[in-house]
């Protein structure tokens, strides 16, 4: 698989659209602990940030003498300005003082220590004097980099144009101790080498979002690849994108190269069915007050390929058939190929 460019955003056709708030219920579905302690907001009588920047690798040095930033994030003017920078001492601490609050504006730490800046939001912090921040060695294997799981529904299909919308939350994690973070500067670097997923074939509209560190989305022969650092621990990913397909539905080759703990497939009830031999049906399943034919599977090992089959999905109407077939002007060349054998036949008896 060899890198080609990156993804570019369309813009999205309406009856697609409107599945921005199925994707939000879903990944909050799929991913998020609604019985989780609500978010403490930070006092603002706070005015001094005390810190220790850690290094998470066994047997890591101390982050000294590493820059720390305060940065300000003007929630009015949709900005954000660095406010101080301070360096680690030798064990790590750092500290900001004199911080002035304003109106509308929350506050960020963030480690500034190249690839992997990792930071909080203090506005989520309640005790600023015990803040603390983790950096990491590099890895660029991805020997340590599991799926827990990965959801994949059809919430919505347009049968006039024969076109899927699909939406997948994956969640990983990163069981080692390092940060993976790709070797870019490799001549020889191919989307092997990268976070990468595959998706069906004529797939459009592809859209990513992630809670990883920023990174780039790049297109490859199969799907795309990612260049987010992974740190350790958990983290999801949020795809959509549209599919088409022929006759009555599609084929689906998903390939694990890291495996999976879990893997569920989901389809709008009367839409068709999913079938696979290495999945098991499973009792429809509920989401946003829409029923879901479901099928799912545990355990894949690394490298692992499932064919999911799609079938039965809803197909354009006669009336739509004849429209479609007029727009796009077909029929002029059938008429053309009539009147000409209708010509020739003719001529062939003015002249016998």
């Amino acid at each position: 698989m060899i890198i080609r460019q990156r993804i570019s955003h369309h813009s999205l056709p309406g009856w697609w659209s409107k599945l921005g708030i199925t994707a939000i219920v879903i990944a909050i579905f799929f991913t998020f602990d609604l019985y989780a302690p609500g978010i403490a907001d930070a006092q603002t009588s706070q005015t001094e940030i005390t810190g220790k920047l850690i290094n998470g690798t066994e047997n890591g040095d101390v982050p000294a003498n590493k820059e720390v930033l305060l940065l300000a994030i003007d929630l009015v003017n949709n900005q954000i300005i660095e406010e101080a920078s301070t360096l680690t001492d030798e064990n790590g601490i750092f500290q900001f003082r004199n911080i002035q609050h304003k109106p509308e504006v929350n506050f960020r730490v963030v480690a500034n220590t190249g690839t992997h800046t990792p930071s909080v939001d203090m506005q989520l912090v309640e005790n600023w004097q015990d803040v603390e921040l983790a950096i990491y060695e590099e890895t660029a294997s991805l020997e340590q980099i599991r799926i827990d799981s990965y959801v994949l529904m059809i919430p919505t299909i347009n049968a006039r144009e024969r076109q899927a919308g699909v939406l997948s939350v994956i969640n990983l994690s990163n069981t080692g101790d390092r940060v993976w973070i790709p070797d870019l500067k490799n001549p020889n670097l191919t989307g092997l080498d990268l976070l990468r997923f595959n998706l069906p074939l004529g797939y459009t509209n592809l859209s990513v979002e992630s809670e990883l560190p920023p990174g780039n989305i790049l297109d490859i022969a199969t799907g795309f690849a990612m260049t987010n650092p992974i740190p350790p621990g958990e983290a999801t990913i949020l795809i959509s994108y549209i599919v088409p397909y022929e006759g009555d539905g599609f084929d689906f080759i998903l390939k694990l190269p890291y495996g999976a703990t879990q893997i569920r497939m989901l389809l709008a009830d009367e839409a068709g069915s999913i079938s696979s031999d290495n999945l098991d049906a499973t009792e429809p399943v509920s989401v946003a007050d829409s029923l879901f034919n479901a099928i799912e599977g545990r355990d894949f090992i690394t490298d692992e390929r499932i064919t999911i089959s799609f079938r039965g999905m809803p197909q354009p109407t006669p009336l739509q058939k004849i429209s479609d077939f007029f727009n796009s002007r077909s029929y002029i060349y059938i008429l053309v190929g009539i009147l000409g054998l209708t010509l020739i036949t003719i001529l062939g008896y003015a002249i016998f």
